[in-house]
């Protein structure tokens, strides 16, 4: 009896200190005017770092446990595995019943639970972790979502309870109106990730056709990039929740976020290395320490594995706190890592150009992960700055700015192989022109050497023979077909001179050369040549003309040695910026795709038209007859 009475005094006693309440207070206010709030300021937090809080002693001694305002527009705390309690008070100003969502933008804690709590008593609970599917969720949704209900002019208390085995923990939340959330939301959400999805395997596809186009490694390296960073995105979001939560490849939960952010720093150093050429450096201790971090995180990968299938996550459990603060500051040195070496790149001249454009893509990506390593450890207030958001605008910017630069190096190459193209035919006419002037020289040397070296001594001896029987008066046969034979022979060889440098080209031009040519030709009567020359109103340029003349040459020379032909048509006009050269005949033709048939003649010609910058079509069939075509830019010489 006693005791009973002693415990009675002591409640009445301490009833005054529990009135009490020293908790700092901020109601947020909902009258009906906004259809979403983001980041309400009304935030209050309290670690549970001793011993589990339960939910009744909250709600019925609010003023013995002290919560902290939050910071932040989105409160981020390194938990080190220990829950953190959130506290919102909202009131309902209006006179209808509101339905409410209260929306955590995350989706791989371990543990979240929701619990409403009006006068001191708890009204509605709701739990939810990471594992629990979607259709299993009040809203189907990735994130942790929470309905609730607002009777009009009614005040609650909203306590979130969030656990984290791994990292930090961070408090990005926003309360909608339901209806407004089922209109907007779920449309807007899939639009806008359904287009950075697209944006991300487009590039990676380009980049792997490229990869191929060019036997190129770094394409390759850059597409494999943007698919990890891609990856890091789909993990960070928990969109991977959907089609993989079960832990059947040795990960799960969080641990799928770091594997995807350590593929995702590994392929990003890969590439930049690639890129900026980090074996070509002085100093190769960039070089080791980069192979260094991948080899390390290759290393944690393959452990996080093992410790999953064989372990069942025993190293992981027992060493919680060391490994998350070696995980995440393996994450932090990195990105860090690569913008030193970038800025040592440009400060000692190394890909100075490259090295600028790359930091300057960067420097969105870098400046989030720094800040995010920040937040994380709780140097600075949690901000949207290091959400997920944050990071997908820091890597959109970055791979449409890497995207343009490789572009802008895939122009480059191009421009360098046209200009190496153009080099090599420049070397390769110039060669041909050597070799043709060259021949034409030759020619010349024949044909004058002919004319004037054999043509007058035969001569000579026409003479002198004659002479001799003339004055001796020798009737003889043998002596008159010594002297026919001497007359012939001359007559051949100035034939022979002529042919090879025909007088009449360089005196009167192409077109009395070609009627010359023809005539000779015809008057033989084995071969009926009709020549037609339209345009011709002055002569065209001295090479253009010797080199026609030469192919026609070729032409009619092959028509007569293989063709068994007997009527030849030559057709040459002459347009303002073109001459077109049509030569058909009605001989047995020959096989085009057969190149035993492509003798030393048709490549002859073809190298005098190349030689013009000129095109050549052989048309021709068995039996059929051959047309060539010829055409001959004039704009250039």
């Amino acid at each position: 009896m006693n005791l009973k009475l002693l415990s009675s005094l002591l409640m009445l006693m301490s009833l005054p200190l529990l009135a009490q309440d020293d908790n700092p207070r901020e109601v947020i206010n909902y009258d009906g005017t906004w259809r979403s709030l983001d980041m309400p300021s009304g935030i209050y937090y309290l670690p549970e770092l001793t011993e589990a809080i339960p939910i009744e002693k909250l709600a019925a001694f609010p003023q013995v446990y002290k919560f902290q305002k939050a910071k932040g527009s989105v409160p981020t705390y390194w938990a080190g595995g220990k829950p953190y309690w959130f506290r919102i008070e909202l009131k309902n100003s209006t006179n209808m019943i509101q339905d409410l969502l209260i929306h955590l933008h995350a989706s791989l804690y371990d543990e979240v639970e929701f619990y409403v709590v009006e006068n001191k008593q708890v009204i509605d609970h709701q739990s939810l972790n990471w594992k629990t599917p979607q259709q299993n969720r009040r809203i189907k949704h990735r994130d942790f979502i929470f309905q609730t209900t607002l009777q009009p002019r009614q005040t609650v208390f909203y306590y979130l309870k969030i656990r984290k085995n791994f990292g930090s923990i961070s408090f990005p939340l926003s309360i909608w109106e339901k209806n407004n959330f089922d209109y907007y939301y779920p449309t807007n959400d899939h639009f806008s990730w359904g287009f950075i999805s697209g944006i991300f395997l487009f590039v990676f596809i380009i980049s792997g056709l490229l990869s191929l186009v060019f036997n190129e490694k770094l394409y390759l390296y850059y597409g494999i990039y943007v698919l990890a960073a891609l990856g890091f995105i789909y993990t960070m979001q928990g969109y991977f929740i959907r089609v993989y939560g079960d832990g059947g490849f040795g990960v799960e939960g969080d641990k799928v976020r770091h594997i995807a952010t350590m593929v995702m720093l590994i392929t990003n150093i890969v590439f930049i290395r690639s890129y900026l050429r980090w074996d070509l450096l002085r100093n190769q201790l960039f070089y080791w320490y980069s192979s260094f971090f991948i080899i390390s995180f290759c290393v944690l990968i393959v452990a996080s594995l093992i410790d999953n299938l064989v372990f069942d996550n025993y190293l992981f459990i027992t060493f919680t706190t060391p490994i998350t603060f070696l995980v995440s500051l393996g994450f932090s040195i990195p990105p860090f890592f690569v913008f030193c070496t970038t800025l040592y790149c440009i400060f000692i001249d190394h890909f100075k150009k490259d090295a600028t454009y790359y930091l300057l893509a960067n420097l969105p990506v870098f400046f989030v992960a720094f800040y995010s390593g920040l937040s994380t450890y709780e140097f600075v207030p949690g901000s949207y700055l290091a959400g997920i958001d944050s990071f997908v605008i820091a890597f959109f910017i970055e791979i449409i700015a890497l995207s343009g630069l490789l572009a802008y190096r895939v122009k480059l190459m191009q421009n360098m192989s046209e200009k190496l193209l153009i080099e090599k035919n420049l070397i390769q006419q110039q060669r041909t022109q050597a070799v043709l002037e060259a021949e034409e020289r030759e020619r010349i040397r024949i044909a004058r050497d002919l004319h004037d070296g054999v043509g007058q001594t035969l001569a000579a001896a026409r003479m002198t023979l004659g002479n001799y029987v003339s004055q001796r008066k020798i009737e003889s046969t043998e002596m008159q077909n010594s002297l026919d034979l001497l007359e012939d022979s001359i007559k051949e060889i100035r034939e022979i001179s002529h042919n090879m440098m025909p007088s009449s080209l360089t005196k009167f031009g192409l077109t009395s050369a070609l009627k010359q040519f023809t005539n000779k030709i015809n008057a033989l009567g084995k071969l009926d040549i009709q020549l037609q020359i339209v345009g011709f109103k002055e002569r065209s340029n001295e090479k253009i003309e010797l080199m026609l003349y030469r192919i026609i040459q070729e032409i009619i020379s092959n028509i007569i040695r293989h063709a068994e032909a007997k009527r030849v048509s030559i057709e040459l006009v002459r347009h303002d910026n073109e001459l077109i050269l049509i030569i058909e005949d009605d001989g047995r033709g020959f096989d085009t795709t057969n190149k035993e048939n492509h003798g030393i003649g048709l490549k002859n010609i073809a190298t005098r038209v190349e030689y013009l910058n000129g095109n050549v079509n052989f048309d021709s069939s068995i039996g059929k007859g051959t047309s060539v075509v010829i055409e001959i830019p004039l704009d250039l010489n």
